[in-house]
């Protein structure tokens, strides 16, 4: 599989160590690239660099579009008339299929930053699921995680802000518990990172026992004592309704953006 990005960016970056670590050749990608410190980066990987005017002579399996939002629709034009023959899928957030100039030969997929440790989870969606086009698509993703194909577009605003986003939203909650360890006497700060992503690896092992989040939150708490006191805090200031609004902020948002091109 050659595979070109069309902008190198974190989650192209995220893509791209997965692939790797897959068995993917790094003289199977090629990247185009204008920020110098990403093309030194890319360098040190081995990745080819090349400019956008080389479409034209070089044959890719898939062409990725990983640019800015406002820059998608004039990237996807430039690559229509380098090379009108080629797969492209695009990872830009918010642009339906319908505004690119090839619409026929488009894969829209929204991939999340876990692609660079081969568990990412991404959406890929395109108008023909048969294409050529939407299977090399979709078994570039399964290299790098699991892959949901979706059959209707505008689920992908959703599945944005639930998978895509939705990691930040994580990471915000989990950098508060790291904070309140950091207050209590912990003067080794490796340490207690190191015993922090130990604690963050049992929920997943828990979670995989388990598979039910009641019956695990039930496994720790005990009626009037403190896990009850803390979950009665968290339903008394509403924290469901917390998310839920930041699902819909970041859904609303990828709608804007489609709305905006």
């Amino acid at each position: 599989m050659k595979i070109c990005f069309l902008g190198c960016g974190n989650i192209a970056q995220a893509i791209i160590n997965g692939l790797l670590q897959s068995g993917i050749l790094s003289s199977d990608i090629a990247c185009i690239e204008r920020n110098e410190q990403r093309v030194e980066s890319l360098k040190m990987q081995n990745l080819k660099i090349i400019e956008l005017e080389n479409l034209a002579s070089m044959d890719f399996d898939l062409i990725v579009l990983a640019v800015k939002p406002k820059d998608a629709l004039s990237a996807e034009q430039s690559i229509s008339k380098l090379a009108p023959k080629a797969n492209t899928l695009s990872l830009v957030a918010g642009i339906g299929i319908e505004k690119y100039s090839r619409p026929n030969a488009i894969v829209r997929a929204m991939p999340n930053t876990a692609c660079a440790f081969r568990k990412g989870v991404t959406a890929i969606y395109a108008e023909d699921q048969n294409s050529s086009a939407f299977k090399t698509a979709n078994n570039l993703f399964s290299k790098v995680g699991h892959v949901l194909a979706l059959q209707n577009e505008n689920e992908m605003h959703r599945f944005t802000s639930i998978i895509g986003s939705g990691q930040a939203f994580l990471f915000k909650v989990l950098n508060i518990y790291l904070q309140e360890l950091e207050k209590i006497a912990i003067t080794d700060e490796a340490a207690a990172k190191s015993m922090f992503q130990d604690f963050i690896s049992s929920l997943s092992d828990s979670f995989s026992q388990e598979q039910n989040f009641e019956s695990l939150i039930n496994k720790i708490k005990s009626p009037g004592g403190t896990t009850q006191a803390g979950l009665e805090s968290l339903e008394k200031n509403n924290l469901d309704k917390i998310l839920q609004d930041a699902f819909q902020a970041a859904e609303d948002r990828s709608i804007e953006i489609s709305n905006e091109q």
